[in-house]
């Protein structure tokens, strides 16, 4: 039983990776192409395409799940109703994490691989949904951010940058905690505790077989970055970006450990 288990998942998974690539065809060629004649104010038009994408992604999600190939379990959502023009954060241990993500931040901007702006697939959603590229420099970034923040956007940003290597030593690059002391916008931490082969760094799809991907994700408490600016008086402007990213780093790392 457990091995014809295994080929179910590795089958199903197979044909969800599939649907995934033609589904991101469908949506950047034909349903943002439709969008984009019909409406002309490009904000409101970034609105409603982020907005067909989280139902879409939180669709798929739950065909997966419905599927036995995913099981997602998502604790805290309460708190993120009225977020608006707020940073999320969190750990990246697979690559079906900006997908969740996505699926349940509203009005979500995200920063991505610039190397995603040329790729067949993804492309399109990128164009449409006003996605940041991560190519541009630290001061564009910041600046772009900050506009994005100030029309309510939600950025997601991912700070190790990759997907995790080391799970019991995550690194979190300083970015993300430049644009929050820059922008003076909140963060709201994000923890993502994964139990699966498949998705993980150097991992492919059909390494379900060996298990169901197994998601627990905690919503954390948003942090006011007045208050920690307030409570970090000893040191320079310049330091608290590095104090800022370790304690968050901290944060999430005992986060996924308990």
């Amino acid at each position: 039983m457990k091995f014809i288990a295994g080929l179910y998942r590795a089958f199903i998974s197979t044909l969800m990776i599939g649907g995934f690539g033609i589904g991101a065809l469908f949506i950047a060629f034909i349903v943002f192409n439709v969008i984009r004649l019909c409406v002309r104010d490009r904000h409101l038009r970034c609105n409603i395409s982020r907005k067909f994408t989280l139902y879409s992604f939180k669709f798929y999600l739950k065909l997966g799940c419905l599927l036995k190939i995913f099981d997602i379990e998502i604790k805290g959502l309460e708190k993120i109703k009225n977020d608006k023009g707020v940073l999320y954060i969190a750990n990246h241990p697979s690559l079906l994490d900006v997908v969740i993500m996505d699926s349940f931040v509203n009005n979500a901007n995200c920063v991505v691989k610039a190397s995603l702006k040329n790729n067949f697939f993804f492309s399109g959603v990128i164009y449409c949904n006003d996605y940041l590229l991560n190519s541009i420099s630290p001061e564009m970034m910041i600046e772009n951010c900050r506009k994005s923040l100030s029309y309510g956007d939600n950025i997601i940003i991912f700070p190790e940058g990759t997907r995790t290597v080391d799970f019991d030593h995550i690194k979190f690059r300083h970015g993300f905690a430049s644009i929050a002391l820059n922008c003076m916008c909140d963060i709201r931490p994000i923890v993502f505790k994964f139990d699966g082969v498949a998705l993980r760094k150097g991992k492919l799809f059909y390494h379900t077989y060996h298990k169901i991907l197994t998601y627990k994700i905690e919503v954390l408490d948003k942090i006011d970055i007045n208050e920690f600016i307030k409570t970090n008086p000893g040191h320079e402007r310049t330091a608290l970006p590095r104090v800022l990213s370790n304690a968050l780093q901290k944060t999430i790392q005992t986060k996924t450990e308990n």
